[in-house]
């Protein structure tokens, strides 16, 4: 694994930092500040610094392929140049839509990025995402090569019991605030603010649209012991944002903290997304589409009846289990296994994609047990 210095994440989570061979790059900049040039700087040292480190990690461990995790552009594109470097496969793993988020303010920049973004999928034997609407945009700019792996749970049985439901019903919403949320976080705080036994929590770093709000930023293990206390954990995308493709796709990641937990979810999203179909179909809690905050109101009231709330939990625990960490990683290790040298001269003709995101089907391949 090739990485930026992982001494900067949460030193009580023991995820933060794998158990595999892990090569570190110094990062130069003093913070991850976006716009600065200091930042701009720091990001093109980086990434030189991956590239060398990368082909020497490729020399010296007869690597088969190269896979880009999550990768937002100087990483997207280390992991290209490492592949073409090393004539190896690539493998874009990708959490979101790399060119909807590609807003910049000036021409140059942006028709470089964009240009990186046709090259790299055009360059990739596979493009990984969680979603099928992600696989289908994927395929609509002609990548044919798409696979769709779901978020996943490393421990789907440890799901924690509801707390007591005494007058108040606590929410909770984990995560930044940007863009992609704004309105319908607006639209969530006019909904709460008028009712009585109702309390929201923001586990999220200042934001303006949040002040007089009950707001604190947390470590992983506080925040999900601060999960864990909640009654119902709420997901919020926006209806007007610069990422229209993007949030009607998306599998935020955090479902799969609120899933193992075992909470109801409440989804603030827009009609026909990908969160409000999972929500509405599996159960696991209410989406509320609608752009009016009294709709919000109502999905609350409705979620006072600790009967409901009880089975949202049951199906969020159902859910959890078909997101067994462990199943779909031995899914995408045979994936990865068949990747053969010849797909990066021709990435396209060695494999059919498989979009299977929508809910229900993440359980139909899902067996008792391997074959």
């Amino acid at each position: 694994m090739l990485t930026r210095d992982m001494r900067r994440f949460d030193a009580n989570d023991a995820t933060a930092i794998p158990n595999l061979p892990t090569h570190e790059v110094r990062w130069s900049g003093a913070s991850d500040d976006d716009g600065t040039i200091r930042t701009w700087f720091a990001s093109i040292i980086a990434a030189i610094r991956f590239w060398r480190v990368g082909k020497r990690i490729c020399r010296e461990y007869s690597i088969d392929r190269v896979l880009a995790v999550y990768p937002h552009r100087y990483s997207l594109l280390v992991g290209w140049l490492i592949a073409r470097s090393v004539n190896k496969p690539f493998v874009a793993y990708m959490h979101d839509l790399f060119a909807e988020t590609l807003i910049a303010r000036n021409r140059p920049k942006r028709a470089f990025w964009e240009w990186v973004d046709r090259c790299v999928m055009k360059f990739a034997s596979l493009v990984i995402v969680p979603t099928r609407e992600f696989a289908e945009h994927f395929q609509r700019r002609g990548v044919r090569q798409t696979w769709v792996l779901p978020h996943c749970i490393e421990s789907p049985e440890s799901a924690m019991p509801l707390p007591c439901v005494d007058d108040v019903l606590r929410l909770t919403y984990a995560g930044s605030i940007y863009q992609a949320h704004e309105d319908s976080i607006a639209r969530l705080i006019e909904g709460v603010s008028s009712m009585d036994g109702v309390s929201l929590t923001f586990l999220s770093q200042p934001h303006p649209m949040l002040a007089g709000q009950d707001v604190c930023w947390l470590d992983r293990s506080e925040a999900m012991q601060r999960l864990a206390d909640s009654h119902v954990l709420v997901v919020a995308l926006g209806h007007e944002t610069p990422y229209p493709e993007e949030v009607q796709g998306c599998f935020p990641s955090k479902i799969v903290d609120y899933l193992a937990m075992g909470r109801p979810i409440l989804a603030v999203v827009p009609p026909g997304s990908f969160v409000d179909r999972f929500v509405a179909e599996t159960g696991c809690g209410i989406s509320v589409s609608s752009r009016n905050p009294d709709d919000i109101r109502k999905a609350l009231e409705e979620l006072r009846d600790i009967k409901r709330l009880e089975a949202c939990a049951t199906a969020a625990q159902s859910e959890a289990r078909k997101l067994d960490a462990a199943y779909w990683m031995n899914k995408l290790t045979k994936r990865l296994a068949a990747l053969g040298a010849s797909a990066s001269t021709n990435p396209r003709s060695t494999f059919e994609s498989h979009p299977q995101s929508h809910p229900v089907q993440f359980s139909e391949h899902r067996p008792t047990c391997e074959v």
